[in-house]
């Protein structure tokens, strides 16, 4: 067993325009040029929910009420991984089982209903999930993305139990609290590599 950290990772975007959420599932239906996606590997990814864009907008959509706020949050868009090492270390039914574990935890919080879409990639570097969730409340039936991202400390929360409830039983841990790393694009990365 290596000493590098095997982090678990969960990230969230909220999209607040139907376009947002139309552009985002393209990406995940390898509708538009992913240029860091290996094509000849495209045909191993996994749609879970809808089959096509059309598909998971119709879902999304389906799911807001009619009445909304113009600034509301349409859907969020979670992404599951792990750090690379951990991933490329796993089998596929290992990647898998984390997976379908992440994907029943956010079913569990948001509500199945809401959870309207998920696709796993397997055709870029290291696998990972995205999940699209209609951040709808069953007690106000209004969109209410505060109720589960509200703020650092509701994020950073979410952070621990997702590592405690599921990273864990993975063989994974929580990444560190209140670091400063950021998130480095996939240009930038390569762009790194590069020099």
């Amino acid at each position: 067993m290596s000493s590098t950290p095997r982090f678990a990772i969960l990230r969230t975007q909220k999209l607040k325009h139907l376009a947002s959420v139309s552009r985002s599932l393209k990406h995940s239906f390898r509708e538009q040029d992913t240029p860091n996606a290996d094509p000849s590997r495209t045909p191993e990814n996994s749609h879970f929910g809808a089959g096509s864009v059309a598909e998971a907008m119709a879902a999304v959509e389906a799911r807001l009420p009619e009445k909304r706020r113009k600034d509301a949050v349409l859907a969020i868009e979670y992404l599951v991984a792990a750090s690379p090492e951990a991933m490329q270390g796993k089998s596929r039914e290992q990647q898998d089982a984390y997976f379908a574990d992440s994907l029943a935890w956010l079913k569990e919080r948001h509500g199945a209903e809401n959870v309207v879409y998920a696709g796993i990639h397997r055709d870029e570097t290291t696998p990972h999930m995205y999940a699209y969730v209609v951040p709808l409340d069953p007690e106000s039936g209004r969109l209410n993305t505060k109720k589960w991202l509200g703020g650092s400390k509701a994020l950073n929360q979410m952070q621990t139990e997702f590592a405690n409830q599921i990273g864990k039983r993975h063989g994974l841990e929580r990444g560190i609290e209140r670091s400063k790393a950021t998130h480095q694009t996939i240009r930038q990365h390569y762009a790194a590599i590069q020099q």
